[in-house]
């Protein structure tokens, strides 16, 4: 069975909720890796990068149907466009965002084994 997550994020929201929570919600939603690929853009692209891996994630716990910590999926780079990993598994991904919105798609082919 394929599972499908769609997820749409303000990126203005999750700007000014990173700016009053600082540096402790950023290091409890993103890894260190997206951290750092969003960190070397500017403003306001930075946000529009987060806002993507967060919605992908989203998507993700859409798909899954179940509470997953953010911390345990992470977006990286893949050889045909971004996955979401988790558990040692890649995902396929699409991401996309603009000033205002980003919004990602993560397919599951399968279900994945429970932990």
């Amino acid at each position: 069975m394929v599972r499908v997550g769609i997820d749409l994020v303000e990126v203005e929201r999750l700007e000014g909720f990173l700016a009053r929570r600082g540096n402790r919600a950023l290091a409890r939603l993103f890894t260190p890796g997206e951290v750092a690929y969003a960190m070397r853009a500017r403003p306001p692209l930075r946000y529009q990068r987060l806002a993507a891996r967060f919605a992908a994630k989203e998507a993700f716990i859409k798909a899954l149907g179940r509470p997953v910590p953010f911390r345990e999926l992470e977006v990286i780079p893949g050889a045909e466009g971004p996955c979401l990993r988790w558990q040692g598994r890649d995902f396929p991904l699409s991401l996309t965002h603009t000033r205002e919105f980003a919004c990602a798609v993560v397919v599951i082919p399968e279900p994945p084994t429970p932990p």
